[in-house]
């Protein structure tokens, strides 16, 4: 389609009784029509003819603002692809060391550890009991590492998405005394929940799911 080179609706009526027109007057005179009813026909012809041209108008305006938004977001996207190459180049090669925060105090106090199984459950974020977390569950761990010290070195094999690998034992021994979240006694849910949330950090869970986690524990013990 033709462009427009301008607004239709800026134009301005002719005047149908000038020279210009006087042709197309006389032949819808001599054609039996009336002056007044001659120009009364040549003007609604304009109109219609006009606003078909402003129809047409409203489209390519409508075709070309769509046209520089696309292309504004396509150079948007290069341009942000391009810094984030360049980004990703330069923290390539920036040299690596190890971050800590000054600001943190030595703890005062030793924070209860789980048995192994259920720090590799935790590893391998798959659900775990929260009594493994409570300071029996702790307990009850360190007595069963002091007692299988030497069984708590040795291997087995184990199926690790589809490909048979060793582990320890201990990596996947439940003990007989855990018990499920919902026979936790308070007090016992209260401590488990602080070193759950503890141990999911320690092992790089995603920060959403810790967010999520401590939310649903909070709403819980403020229920």
């Amino acid at each position: 389609m033709e462009r427009i080179p301008a607004d239709p609706a800026l134009e301005a009526q002719p005047n149908f009784e000038s020279m210009v027109y006087q042709g197309w007057l006389n032949a819808l005179i001599d054609g039996g029509a009336t002056r007044e009813n001659a120009i009364a026909q040549m003007t609604e012809g304009w109109r219609l003819e006009r606003q078909e041209r402003i129809d047409l108008w409203q489209q390519q305006v409508e075709e070309d603002a769509r046209e520089l938004q696309e292309l504004a977001e396509h150079k948007k996207a290069e341009k942000e692809a391009e810094e984030q190459e360049e980004r990703r180049k330069a923290e390539k090669k920036k040299p690596k060391i190890n971050d800590f925060d000054s600001e943190t105090p030595v703890a005062d106090v030793i924070i209860p550890h789980p048995c192994k199984y259920a720090i590799q459950k935790i590893k391998n974020m798959e659900y775990m009991e929260l009594w493994y977390f409570s300071p029996d569950g702790c307990h009850e761990a360190a007595i069963t590492s002091r007692s299988t010290s030497d069984s708590d070195d040795a291997f087995g094999f184990a199926k690790v998405d589809g490909i048979v690998a060793l582990k320890t034992i201990a990596s996947f021994k439940a003990s007989q005394k855990a018990l499920q979240d919902h026979d936790l006694s308070w007090r016992q849910f209260d401590l488990a929940k602080t070193s759950f949330l503890i141990h999911i950090k320690k092992n790089g869970w995603p920060e959403k799911h810790q967010q999520a986690l401590a939310l649903f524990f909070t709403l819980i013990t403020n229920h």
